[in-house]
Formats: C-alpha cells, structure tokens, sequence
C-alpha cells in the first residue's frame, strides 16, 4: 500500500494505521479550531473546524527528528479540512494521520558525518 502524504505549507501529514488515541489528548467542539500549527512569522495558522481528536505521543514518532512532530489527528466524520490563509484547503478523509513540519535546512543545519 502507498502511503497516503498530504502537504500544505510547511506541514506534512501522513496517513497511518489507526490506534487508540494515546500520550496528551485533545478535541474540539464542532467548530471550535484545532490548530495544527502557527506560523512563526505570518501568525497564519493550520487548522481543522470539523470535530476531530488530536493527540500526541512521542512513542508514535521515533522515526521523526525530534522538533519536528507535532502530532497524530483523528477524523471520525467522513472528511475534515485543514484551512490557511495562504494555502488551498486539504481535505483528509475519514482515518488517522500523523502530522510533523518539513522544514528547510539551513547552513547550520548542515552536518558532517563521520564513520
């Protein structure tokens, strides 16, 4: 099965198995935003107003550079949209998803690898 990646700004989720919503848990009334992500910058933020369950579980995201995670959403209702005020909406369809920032490395991020 090809993995289902969703992209939208710096942000990238990622459709995975569902599991138990486990570690810091969150939802949100009916139109009440979750919001994925802030941009540090713009103030824009990444948001869901369809009801869903955040939650966050570092055990969940080893493979992930640490900084990077921001956490699992779930969607129970058949679709929920990720709204930004400088990006086209993504619909993600009923499942789990794991949510992290791509972000672009700079000089200093540059590493060198010894063996």
């Amino acid at each position: 099965m090809m993995t289902e990646i969703f992209a939208q700004g710096d942000l990238l989720i990622e459709r995975v198995p569902d599991v138990a919503p486990s570690g810091t848990v969150e939802e949100n009334a009916e139109g009440a935003p979750v919001v994925l992500a802030e941009g540090e910058e713009t103030g824009h933020r990444h948001a869901i107003c369809e009801r869903v369950t955040m939650f966050r579980d570092d055990r969940l995201a080893r493979d992930i550079p640490a900084g990077l995670y921001i956490g699992h959403v779930q969607v129970s209702s058949a679709y929920a949209r990720v709204t930004h005020d400088e990006h086209a909406p993504l619909t993600l369809p009923r499942g789990t998803y794991r949510v992290r920032r791509q972000r672009e490395l700079g000089p200093r991020d540059a590493r060198v690898l010894a063996d």
